[in-house]
């Protein structure tokens, strides 16, 4: 057979290179840098934190419960209430900040006193136009290491609030009228009754496009590479000379692709467990322990969050995870089989750089165009989508745009079996060529082969 001793090719080169500085120290990089980043992440904001004391008070939610705030910087303020609101200040006493209220004919020699003051003090003062609308200006000491413009605006909220209460009250409107006047205005839009993604969902849907975009990408170029760097390695140093006097031509191509997809599975399941066993090890203690002791799973934000996590990723489950893999395998063949091809093509190691730019350049066009049409907004759902349907069925895109649109949900099971059939078909057509060339190039020396050659040797 042709594709005989294709097993102990892989094997060799499997362990080659999982051996191999260049492998390790990477590993190692990455894992450094994962650990760097889960111990910044969980320690440094607790360090930072622990060199100023924060003053936290105790605050009803108005539910029955009590939250934790910081408390103000502010720890007394003058008042000055012009609004004819009958207005109860005593809730700052809650918020540790102390209160006087002054009359009119002391508001300049109060003014000026704040202005110098040596201490955290405002003036408050509040007024109330012609046409009925509340101004609530507050005046800050000259220091600012006193109190800032942030200090007083967070303080004026409370105010705002407190001045919307009194003006319901005066108005006869009691606390479950104004809940009820209050009442938000929610607005949907359904399509055929179901409602759409939401402007959140379709962000996380296009995000996640992007993103796998660019990791299939790194992935298979960089040890689509590696196979060709192995093959021109082992042929212009004559190894391979050597082995091709036990194993036909054809079985090393094939070792050698399947042996760079094994090393990537490697990679990444390493890289997987190592950040798994890091996040095990660092949440118990700092940030990241009191991020998920403070979280409650029945909260509404939470439920929102995953509400939408739901809408981004629809149907997404074992079903398409095994597809992503297919479609991960399926591109990775059809570049390693170009790198290759490029590897065996050349008779110097100094010419691969040169000969692999042709595919470098195929495969940028073909990532940039499945990586940039979820953001010129021409998604699949939208009115033009030319360029998203180019990029599933083009066999130099599909490999980078179909798993995002299979997380998202956004490609019907139609056209995803239309287009991974078109990958399916180019690799299976790539790798007849490739069988038809690779035994008459292998061995060849000289100038390097172009592309018209080698379609000149498939004819024959």
């Amino acid at each position: 057979m042709r594709t005989k001793g294709w097993s102990n090719v892989l094997k060799f080169t499997y362990l080659q290179t999982v051996k191999s500085k260049s492998f390790i120290v990477s590993n190692i990089v990455i894992f450094s840098i994962f650990l760097l980043m889960m111990a910044g992440v969980n320690f440094l904001p607790k360090l930072i934190g622990s060199e100023e004391s924060k003053n936290v008070i105790e605050v009803d939610d108005g539910q029955g419960g009590v939250i934790e705030i910081e408390a103000f910087k502010i720890k007394k303020t003058y008042i000055l209430d012009k609004s004819g609101l009958d207005i109860d200040f005593s809730f700052l006493t809650t918020y540790k900040v102390e209160y006087e209220i002054i009359s009119a004919d002391k508001q300049n020699q109060t003014m000026g006193a704040v202005a110098n003051a040596e201490t955290p003090v405002t003036l408050l003062v509040i007024e109330r136009g012609e046409t009925g609308a509340f101004t609530l200006t507050m005046d800050r000491p000259d220091n600012t290491d006193l109190v800032k413009n942030s200090d007083c605006q967070s303080l004026l909220n409370v105010f705002s609030a407190v001045v919307k209460d009194a003006n319901y009250i005066s108005l006869g409107i009691s606390a479950d009228e104004t809940y009820l006047a209050d009442a938000p205005i929610i607005t949907k839009v359904t399509i055929n009754g179901a409602e759409p993604p939401s402007e959140i969902a379709q962000y996380i849907g296009m995000m996640s496009t992007m993103i796998t975009s660019l990791v299939m990408f790194m992935l298979i170029i960089m040890y689509g590479q590696l196979t060709a760097q192995s093959i021109a390695t082992e042929k212009t140093s004559r190894v391979l000379e050597l082995l091709l006097t036990s194993i036909k031509p054809l079985a090393v191509i094939v070792g050698k692709v399947l042996a760079m997809m094994l090393v990537v599975i490697t990679q990444v399941a390493a890289i997987v467990g190592a950040s798994a066993i890091l996040f095990l090890i660092f949440a118990p203690a700092g940030t990241l322990g009191e991020i998920f002791g403070m979280v409650k799973t029945d909260s509404a934000e939470i439920a929102m969050i995953s509400q939408e996590l739901k809408s981004a990723f629809a149907g997404f489950g074992v079903l398409q995870i095994l597809l992503i893999v297919l479609i991960f395998i399926l591109g990775f063949l059809f570049y390693s089989l170009i790198a290759g091809l490029i590897g065996a093509s050349i008779s110097r190691i100094e010419d691969l750089q040169t000969a692999m730019q042709p595919m470098a350049l195929i495969s940028a066009l073909g990532f940039y165009l499945a990586y940039f049409a979820p953001m010129t907004g021409m998604s699949a759902d939208g009115g033009n989508d030319f360029l998203t349907k180019l990029s599933r069925y083009l066999p130099v895109s599909s490999p980078f745009a179909l798993p995002g649109a299979i997380m998202s949900g956004e490609i019907a099971p139609g056209e995803l079996a239309a287009s991974i059939g078109v990958l399916a078909a180019s690799v299976a057509l790539f790798a007849l060529f490739v069988a038809k060339v690779y035994e008459s190039i292998i061995l060849y020396t000289g100038n390097r082969l172009k592309i018209k050659d080698m379609i000149k040797m498939a004819r024959k």
